[in-house]
């Protein structure tokens, strides 16, 4: 009887972990969405063409957000937080580096610290062309981005960066993984 009970126990118990709601999930988004609020509600100023990618990247987060589709809205929020980045330009972007003794050491962590040649650099604008090309992304946005970012890659070496890291956000996003 015992045994019958603690059966029907797991078997109840996994039923219910098969319907539950990905919690992690949910969480990575929802934090995904404060932060992006708080950024919202603190950038008004910027690049406007910028920033009305970036409300319409954040409009696009908010209904993925309810339809519950937690991994697309987590994504298109990062995509989002980095378009406001490049709206405020370089010198809104935060980029905190360290100085001194602790340089190396950071850099030896890195993942991709390569010994002897230092960090690998990584061309954003170049990856984002081949995983639009490779995925078959028809996105518009996406291709508004991947343009702006070659556009701008010679002058505005920090934007570019941001926007490209946008698309391949979107990117992902479409693609789900």
């Amino acid at each position: 009887m015992r045994r019958l009970g603690t059966a029907l126990l797991l078997i109840g118990g996994l039923a219910v972990a098969q319907t539950q709601v990905p919690y992690k999930e949910v969480a990575v988004a929802a934090a995904a969405l404060a932060r992006l609020q708080t950024v919202a509600a603190q950038a008004p100023q910027g690049e406007a063409k910028i920033l009305s990618w970036a409300q319409e990247v954040k409009a696009k987060a908010e209904r993925s957000f309810e339809a519950k589709a937690y991994f697309q809205a987590a994504r298109e929020a990062q995509a989002a937080l980095f378009l406001y980045q490049a709206a405020k330009g370089p010198e809104g972007g935060s980029r905190r580096g360290l100085k001194g003794r602790e340089a190396p050491m950071a850099q030896a962590f890195h993942p991709r610290f390569r010994p002897g040649r230092g960090l690998a650099w990584v061309d954003w604008v170049d990856r984002a062309e081949k995983e639009l090309a490779y995925y078959r992304v028809g996105d518009a946005l996406v291709q508004a981005l991947i343009e702006e970012a070659k556009a701008r890659k010679e002058k505005e070496p920090l934007r570019t960066q941001l926007l490209a890291r946008a698309a391949l956000a979107l990117i992902s996003a479409d693609r789900g993984f």
